[in-house]
């Protein structure tokens, strides 16, 4: 047998599991195990490990003798044992928790064995509870892994992360495609010096929030010269309302923003006006958010007519002390503007309530 597949299968016996030498592929995801059997240090032809949606508190400690595997999946709640740095095949690693969350799970060793993993291309990891050092060790190791093509970083529940040494201190790699943040708890200061489209020339998907976000940052985001899907996450330095950063108005370079699709900007205020003709021709799905009394005095331009492939708008109206008239006479600008594009898009408008809620929910 090369694949077994026991995926949502109900509680089983797995120890039968070791006597399976010609395995390549085990899943048991989202299944009803609790452990695995030592005796999986005995598959020593699997590819990949498939456990993540499971009970499995802890691997043990023959997991490290899979030196042929290739992809591992586990959940941000196990164990994993010293020497996964001897997994030196692995391409494929999700769900694993760098750092401490609870008082029986302690990933901290982890810091230091990633950066020996250097044929790793995906790479799906929560930060835990980690010292100042620690995440120094853990940007040292991000720092080995020149084969990385997605890179996704999240935040356990409680801990803040000392994400910001990432900024100066990691060299992202030339392959990397995707790089994703959390954004309720992964926040920079200001837009990292290495997000430029030298460092990044081949991304096409990037999700990062920042603290404070400066027109600058938008035309250097901009200028990625593969990205397809942008979303900005703004930071909470706001407005007392809905903690929107009020971005003075600009205007992007018409060479900007040439391959994206997606753009998504949270909490900070931007309009279809920032692209001129020319910027964002393939853009298809663009979401913003701005105050009804701009519109009211005459200082926004929703006109969204220069944008060729625009199919899909959603936008939030936020009050920020306009009146109700205003506020009424701001959206029918907005469908106004929706309508007056040839393609007609589809548009959604959110509550002001609605953003506060989700940013609620992310910073819980």
């Amino acid at each position: 047998m090369r694949v077994l597949d026991l995926e949502y299968c109900p509680v089983l016996h797995s120890a039968c599991m070791g006597n399976l030498l010609q395995l390549r592929y085990l899943g048991l995801n989202h299944g009803g195990f609790k452990d695995l059997p030592v005796e999986i240090g005995k598959l020593k032809l699997l590819q990949t490990l498939d456990i993540k949606g499971t009970s499995i508190k802890n691997l043990p400690s023959s997991v490290v003798q899979l030196r042929r595997l290739m992809c591992l999946h586990v959940g941000m709640h196990m164990n994993l044992p010293y020497g996964i740095c001897n997994l030196t095949s692995l391409e494929v690693l999700c769900g694993v928790t760098v750092g401490k969350i609870s008082s029986w799970n302690s990933n901290c060793h982890l810091a230091k064995e990633l950066g020996h993993l250097t044929k790793l291309r995906v790479l799906r990891f929560q930060w835990g509870q980690l010292d100042e050092s620690l995440c120094e060790a853990l940007v040292e190791s991000l720092n080995n892994l020149h084969n990385l093509e997605i890179l996704d970083s999240s935040v356990a529940l409680n801990c803040r992360p000392h994400v910001d040494l990432m900024s100066g201190g990691w060299v992202p790699p030339l392959k990397l495609r995707s790089l994703c943040f959390d954004v309720a708890h992964c926040s920079f200061l200001t837009l990292p010096a290495w997000i430029n489209p030298s460092s990044l020339h081949a991304i096409s998907r990037l999700i990062i929030s920042l603290e404070k976000v400066r027109p600058e940052d938008v035309q250097i985001v901009g200028m990625l010269p593969a990205l397809r899907y942008l979303h900005i996450w703004g930071g909470r330095g706001g407005t007392k309302v809905l903690g929107v950063d009020v971005v003075e108005m600009f205007v992007v370079s018409p060479d900007s923003f040439q391959c994206a699709t997606d753009c998504y900007f949270n909490r900070f205020t931007v309009a279809p006006s920032m692209f001129p003709r020319g910027a964002a021709p393939k853009l298809k799905r663009l979401q913003f958010t701005f105050s009804a009394r701009w519109i009211a005095r005459g200082d926004f331009d929703l006109g969204m007519g220069h944008l060729p492939s625009l199919e899909y708008v959603s936008a939030s109206v936020y009050k920020d002390g306009a009146t109700d008239t205003e506020v009424k006479e701001a959206k029918a600008a907005l469908v106004a503007a929706a309508n007056a594009h040839p393609n007609r898009p589809i548009l959604h408008m959110y509550k002001p309530e609605a953003w506060k809620k989700i940013y609620k929910a992310l910073h819980l």
